[in-house]
């Protein structure tokens, strides 16, 4: 009977234990309905590869909106953690129409300084060590589970106005060169130069400088600038893109118009902003006026939207402000963002001013809907190196040239740091921030972008209050 009672008890006990799982296992799956499993996986440590990428749903305001999260997770901790709010403007056919603001955090998860300098100065044969390397313009992607990073290489002491003055063993000024990282950023492959041919000139900089890298149906392509002359000795900084598998350069032609080469002096058609739509590529040819080209191949580019008249297009440096900066990125339904940088002209000493802005790009029709105020980056990473470029510029400054888009609340910045270091910034807040700027332009019912130049008088504005800096033209 003993032996009986006994077994009853472990019975028993298995009873209540089972009862006990089952309870978590319906707690957990409560929780999961509810999304708190990623809130909490985003707040922790985790060392393991995701083994399936799944949706973001959040209810809006009056809408549904679904992410799908398309890129692996960065596992890297926050270092130099700023939190702030960042205002902005939302924009209809009158001009700006309401303030956006968010609460942002921003923070540096990854530097490829001084690793890709001190790489790079052991490919160049230069035994008297007069060369000087900078890693900057850090554009990153994902691709096949792989981060790939093209950085330029600039080397700082070969252009010269007077040849005596060059080091012993010169070389072009610009090079790229190329990683691929996993998710904890460790480099899985060693860095290379690549071979990207570019015409030599001793009376301007040459080599291919600041890559953005993108996709097109899962296609890496590469686009950057370099000054190329034209039939007629006509010359132009222009925008050039490379196939990253075939290892071929396409040198665009836009058949309606666009920025004419001259014969004398450097026109400068550059800063295209790449994105796909309906499987083809497009390019922001600028943002204020809104120009848009579609590329059905490479090689043949065509306005389809411009906000203005004009057939031969010309860049004024005092005017135009806000320029390209990273590729687009689809974030939902007709919306798309990127982060532009703004350039601007000190009112005391004509030196120059730099700002970055999350812009949002509305398809179908095409315009603008929203651009930030400047990001906000810790001073210990802004002013923790040296600004190379100090007899032009005295503010320090990040220059954005990569984005990557985690899920719908993060998003990576690949930005270089006063010309001096290449990092990768990683920015939360995106969920609230697009959630407002959506519905607030769902419920406008808006159909067309601004007039010409309310992009442009906003951003000098926004910059002049925040930085609380005089510029030219405020």
């Amino acid at each position: 009977m003993a032996a009986y009672k006994s077994v009853g008890k472990r019975w028993k006990s298995r009873i209540e234990l089972y009862v006990i799982l089952l309870a978590i296992l319906s707690l957990l799956t409560f929780l999961y309905s509810l999304d708190y499993l990623n809130t909490i996986s985003n707040s922790m440590s985790i060392h393991t590869l995701p083994t399936k990428q799944r949706s973001f749903s959040h209810k809006f305001r009056g809408s549904d909106y679904v992410f799908n999260a398309r890129n692996p997770k960065i596992l890297a901790e926050d270092k130099f953690v700023v939190h702030y709010t960042t205002g902005g403007g939302l924009f209809n056919s009158s001009g700006k129409i309401v303030d956006v603001h968010a609460n942002m955090t921003t923070s540096l998860v990854y530097s490829f300084s001084p690793m890709v300098e001190n790489k790079v100065a052991r490919m160049f044969p230069d035994p008297a060590k007069q060369n000087v390397f900078y890693a900057n313009s850090p554009a990153v992607t994902w691709h096949k589970n792989e981060l790939i990073a093209i950085l330029r290489i600039w080397l700082e002491e070969e252009r010269y106005d007077k040849p005596e003055k060059r080091p012993y063993n010169f070389f072009h000024d610009n090079y790229f060169y190329m990683q691929k990282f996993d998710q904890h950023l460790n480099p899985i492959t060693n860095g290379s130069i690549l071979g990207i041919p570019s015409p030599k000139s001793d009376s301007f900089g040459d080599g291919p400088i600041e890559p953005r890298i993108f996709k097109v149906n899962n296609k890496l392509l590469v686009t950057y600038n370099t000054a190329v002359h034209f039939p007629g000795q006509l010359v132009m900084d222009y925008t050039l893109i490379w196939d990253f598998a075939n290892s071929e350069i396409t040198v665009p032609n836009i058949t309606n118009g666009g920025v004419k080469p001259t014969r004398w002096g450097m026109p400068r058609d550059k800063h295209w902003a790449a994105f796909t739509l309906d499987g083809v590529l497009h390019f922001v040819h600028n943002l204020d006026p809104l120009r848009i080209l579609r590329c059905p191949t490479k090689a043949t580019c065509s306005f389809i939207y411009k906000g203005d008249s004009a057939q031969d297009i010309k860049f004024p440096d005092f005017k135009y402000h806000l320029r390209g900066g990273t590729p687009f990125e689809h974030y939902d339904g007709p919306y798309y963002i990127a982060v532009a940088h703004g350039t601007f002209f000190k009112q005391s000493n004509s030196r120059r001013k730099y700002s970055t802005h999350i812009v949002v790009l509305h398809v179908k029709p095409f315009r603008i809907v929203y651009i930030s105020d400047d990001i906000q980056v810790s001073p210990d990473i802004m002013e923790g190196v040296p600004i190379v470029r100090h007899q032009y510029i005295e503010d320090a400054f990040i220059f954005p040239v990569g984005l990557i888009i985690e899920d719908d609340d993060t998003f990576y910045l690949g930005v270089h740091v006063n010309d001096y270091s290449a990092v990768l910034l990683r920015i939360r807040g995106l969920r609230m921030l697009m959630r407002r700027v959506i519905d607030l332009d769902k419920s406008k019912r808006t159909v067309t972008g601004p007039p010409r130049g309310t992009l442009q008088q906003f951003l000098l504005d926004s910059v002049s209050r925040t930085s609380g800096i005089l510029l030219k033209g405020s």
